[in-house]
């Protein structure tokens, strides 16, 4: 529903991400409450394991949120360039992504779409949640959506949110354990040829344990993974605290020690960044530094791009207009043509009449 650039903050002299609207979207009054929800939602988190929302405006028809600019990459680009997580990397992403889940259910918040493009590395390796943009606010009762129409990535959606049923935090427990499975077994816990297919199979089919796709991980980690993906919310870790207390554990008894030094995630500064989500500004190497040549003419370049794409967005609505007006002006036409043939035409008793 929008494109992302990567931008300049000129008043404070720092990169930010600029997330636009698309015109097309635009026109519709839900996507922009949805998109305008997804500020008001995101910008209520403060946290240091969540992007945060600058600004939210609308600015000559254009509606767009500039936040935080995470430079280092997705967990998706770590899967596809680095491979899948080991034991310490997957409990670094527990503890971190499980800690904003906190704070978001602390707000009443639930994300309702956690999965590994969502989940963006800094270049030291901490994690950050990033798109709130399917977030509900459960205590405002917003209906955004049509009844029965879900929200989420198949891959990742729990079986009550595939199901259209009302969901919580521990559905976004059961998505943080369906990226933590294919972060750690390379692959979804379950493919199919369909989205509809993917979501039935969430509901329906029975979870191959992780321990069997992975068999030198620590069985307490496959075992958190595995309850997380329990198809029931009643069987999964009762709040994103409860969590945190399992890994805590965990840890303790693979005796990883405090969490201290570097992250096991941390991304070498100078190598190419890849955000692997398809947004306008992830499907380009991002720049790790501040300022420079090449920075200023990426950031020339995107907007020169922002501004063909709202001038071609204008064109098209006012080419729509035209056609519009074309066809309701023919359409005007012939109906007046038609009421002037018929008041001239005579009558059929005027062209038969007896004579005298």
């Amino acid at each position: 529903m929008a494109d992302v650039y990567l931008a300049e903050q000129t008043s404070l002299g720092r990169q930010v991400a600029v997330k636009v609207l698309r015109s097309d979207t635009a026109r519709h009054g839900a996507a922009v409450e949805r998109f305008e929800q997804e500020a008001r939602a995101a910008a209520s988190l403060v946290h240091g394991h969540i992007v945060q929302i600058h600004e939210v405006a609308c600015i000559d028809g254009i509606h767009f949120l500039a936040e935080e600019y995470v430079a280092g990459p997705s967990l998706k680009a770590w899967l596809q360039f680095r491979g899948p997580l080991d034991a310490r990397q997957a409990i670094w992403v527990l503890n971190q992504v499980g800690s904003a889940l906190v704070r978001a259910a602390e707000q009443g918040i639930v994300h309702r779409d956690i999965k590994p493009e969502n989940l963006m590395l800094t270049l030291s390796g901490e994690v950050k949640v990033a798109d709130f943009g399917l977030a509900r606010v459960l205590s405002e009762n917003l209906d955004l959506t049509q009844d029965g129409m879900t929200l989420g990535t198949p891959l990742y959606m729990s079986p009550e949110q595939g199901e259209g049923r009302a969901v919580d935090a521990r559905s976004d427990l059961y998505s943080l354990g369906a990226t933590l499975h294919h972060l750690l077994a390379g692959r979804p816990p379950y493919s199919a040829p369909s989205a509809v297919a993917v979501v039935m199979a969430h509901i329906k089919e029975p979870l191959v344990p992780l321990a069997s796709r992975r068999p030198d991980l620590p069985a307490g980690l496959c075992d958190i993974v595995d309850r997380l993906l329990a198809k029931d919310p009643a069987d999964r870790f009762e709040s994103p605290q409860s969590l945190l207390q399992a890994v805590e554990h965990l840890e303790t008894l693979l005796s990883l020690g405090p969490r201290t030094g570097s992250s096991p995630l941390a991304w070498p500064e100078g190598e190419p960044v890849w955000s692997g989500s398809s947004s306008a500004v992830g499907s380009m190497p991002m720049p790790s530094g501040r300022g420079g040549r090449a920075t200023t003419a990426r950031l020339r370049d995107a907007t020169m791009h922002l501004r063909v794409a709202t001038v071609r967005g204008q064109e098209r609505a006012e080419a729509s207009r035209r056609r519009w007006l074309t066809v309701a002006g023919l359409s005007l036409a012939a109906a007046v043509a038609g009421f002037a043939i018929g008041r001239t035409r005579p009558r059929r008793s005027q062209l038969f009449s007896p004579r005298r």
